[in-house]
């Protein structure tokens, strides 16, 4: 999908969801292929009646394949799913905003229309030396982390 069907698939997407009376979260993370896709896929899957996930990053690079694995373990497909940039989510109002790298907190200090801004980093297992090693297990500690930690976190909202 190019980059702007792209933009126009998400702007509806955010449309709809605010139609049909979910809250919306953007998580924000540089490359928008590890953490915040990740971030994206778990509350979509497990908060779809409440809540409506985004994710984007201001250097996306595409989704990590391990990302996609260790999530099909969960049940859950990201085969349809893009690394998108910040930009093609011009235009949605979001209830929350997520930065989950120390990169995305500093470049992302304002977003228009943005009811509440929080950092909440989580280490990507892409840049850690024993990828190489049994590397999906560390995608498995960051899938399971952000599920313990963003899940309850979004379902007290």
């Amino acid at each position: 999908m190019d980059q702007n069907n792209n933009s126009n698939f998400e702007r509806v997407r955010c449309q709809e969801a605010r139609a049909a009376g979910k809250k919306t979260v953007l998580f924000i993370c540089t490359g928008n292929a590890v953490r915040s896709q990740m971030a994206e896929a778990l509350v979509n899957h497990t908060l779809k009646d409440k809540w409506a996930a985004f994710s984007a990053g201001f250097l996306p690079s595409g989704i990590h394949p391990l990302v996609k694995k260790v999530l099909q373990e969960i049940g859950i497909d990201l085969s349809l799913q893009t690394s998108k940039h910040l930009d093609s989510l011009q235009g949605c109002r979001f209830d929350r905003l997520i930065t989950l790298c120390s990169e995305a907190d500093e470049v992302c200090t304002y977003y228009p229309g943005l009811s509440k801004k929080e950092h909440i980093p989580f280490q990507d297992p892409s840049l850690s030396l024993p990828l190489f090693f049994g590397g999906k297990t560390l995608f498995r500690n960051l899938r399971d982390e952000m599920k313990k930690i963003l899940i309850p976190l979004l379902e007290k909202d």
